[in-house]
């Protein structure tokens, strides 16, 4: 009988801990979920804007950017009182101006990135034209250099007599 009541009062303790430990992904699953769509937005436009070439500085400054949009929502999400509903006005207006914001710079640089990688790009087919071209002027004068020398050899031998 003691063995089958300590068997219960591990699982009951072992029932609690995951409950504890499981509590502060529920927390974080609702306030993801209470998030704005235009947070949505904003990020489908800072990950086309790193596709489209951005480098890493200026994808950490609009990150930066998003973290401190969660952070606010995140501090609005916390005012629940109705005497708190002017501040949590207010978290929530900095919030969309910052998310407008960064949407306007991600589209900045992803406008800005494409040239980037556009220019790379034909910067990398000259290069390998003037370098083909090179390639073929170096050759034609080694092969130039090495017949002159071979015909000026030829003619420098001298025969010898058995």
């Amino acid at each position: 009988m003691r063995r089958i009541q300590s068997k219960l009062a591990l699982a009951a303790v072992l029932a609690i801990m995951s409950l504890v430990a499981v509590q502060p992904l529920m927390v974080k699953s609702q306030t993801i979920e209470t998030l704005q769509p235009h947070f949505g937005q904003t990020l489908a436009s800072v990950h086309q804007a790193e596709s489209a070439g951005a480098t890493p500085n200026e994808i950490g400054a609009l990150v930066g950017l998003l973290n401190k949009a969660l952070e606010l929502n995140e501090d609005a999400l916390k005012l629940t009182a109705p005497d708190e509903a002017q501040r949590r006005a207010e978290l929530v207006a900095q919030v969309d101006q910052i998310l407008t914001t960064v949407e306007n710079r991600a589209a900045d640089l992803t406008a800005l990135a494409s040239q980037r990688s556009y220019m790379n790009k034909v910067f990398t087919y000259v290069w390998g034209v003037v370098a083909a071209i090179l390639g073929t002027i170096v050759y034609a004068f080694a092969t130039s250099f090495y017949r002159k020398y071979r015909i000026k050899r030829t003619f420098q031998m001298r025969v010898a007599r058995k």
